[in-house]
């Protein structure tokens, strides 16, 4: 029984020793697993993306073929979302426009992440007058909403998808800026910094290898939920006029073109509307998901 009882108590140390050296990454995959609604949405997100890859091969009809036979039809066996104006399968413009509005929502906060982390980056950890200047002109960006700000830069630009990129990526850099800023504060008087400091380690190494991977966790999720955010900006500007222009299939522009129709034809507003709801709020559960996996405080 001795035996038994020792055995079991190796065991349970084992198990125990294997769970403290698991790697941060495995750590994170533990956690991720127990987020049912983020799993869920990283599916569907995964769906969308590889819908934007292969959608002109998928597509049950060509997404910009006109059809006056088949004008402003509901949905049916034949066309699942109906069709438009045009006698245009409104399922085929949904599945197209998934690659210009993944793009635009993709591209435009990758820009806006690595211009305001390296300013964040250097607000924090230089301080003084850099500082001031960039967190005065965060100030001044903040004062706007974004979509607002966003209409005065395409008032400025023109409308257009890339203009619409330029635009949400302005808008986002001050948010990466201050959260980068605001981790850099806290970890430039770490104890490894400055022995890293006193080791000749130069700005550079110090910024990019100590201090940048303790700010990852905030930027991957501040970077998740603010896909879903310039989505919908994007959406609006072209609901708006100012983004994608007609024959685009971008969602904002079909919802914009399907209100003309919303007494008689509700399919083409209520579908394309679908699709922007559940992408926004995809993301915005997959960086709800990543918060609490990334979260050190929060254990299994």
């Amino acid at each position: 029984m001795n035996n038994e009882n020792l055995l079991n108590e190796k065991h349970e140390k084992d198990l125990n020793y294997k769970r403290d050296m698991r790697s941060p990454f495995s750590e994170f995959v533990g956690k991720f697993k127990k987020q049912k609604t983020a799993i869920a949405a990283s599916v569907f997100i995964l769906t969308l993306i590889i819908l934007s890859l292969i959608g002109n091969k998928v597509v049950p009809y060509d997404y910009s073929e006109y059809d006056y036979a088949n004008v402003l039809q509901g949905p049916s066996g034949d066309h699942f979302f109906g069709t438009d104006e045009f006698g245009r399968d409104i399922f085929s413009r949904i599945i197209i426009g998934t690659k210009i509005s993944l793009f635009v929502g993709l591209l435009s906060v990758t820009i806006g992440a690595v211009a305001g982390t390296a300013l964040g980056l250097i607000s924090g950890y230089y301080g003084g007058f850099l500082d001031s200047i960039i967190m005065r002109i965060s100030d001044v960006l903040f004062a706007f909403p974004g979509v607002i700000l966003a209409i005065g830069i395409i008032a400025i630009l023109g409308p257009g998808i890339g203009n619409v990129i330029i635009a949400v990526a302005i808008f986002s850099t001050p948010s990466f800026a201050r959260i980068v800023r605001s981790t850099t504060l806290e970890l430039k008087e770490s104890v490894f910094v400055k022995a890293a400091k006193n080791l000749g380690a130069s700005d550079a190494r110090i910024l990019f290898k100590h201090i940048l991977p303790g700010a990852m966790s905030n930027i991957i999720v501040y970077y998740t939920m603010t896909i879903g955010s310039s989505i919908l900006t994007a959406s609006s500007l072209s609901f708006l006029g100012m983004g994608a222009q007609a024959p685009s299939p971008e969602w904002g522009l079909m919802l914009s073109t399907g209100r003309a129709y919303i007494g008689l034809n509700w399919h083409m507003t209520f579908f394309p509307g679908l699709a922007i709801f559940l992408t926004v709020l995809s993301f915005n559960l997959l960086g709800d998901g990543l918060r609490d996996a990334l979260d050190p405080k929060l254990t299994e």
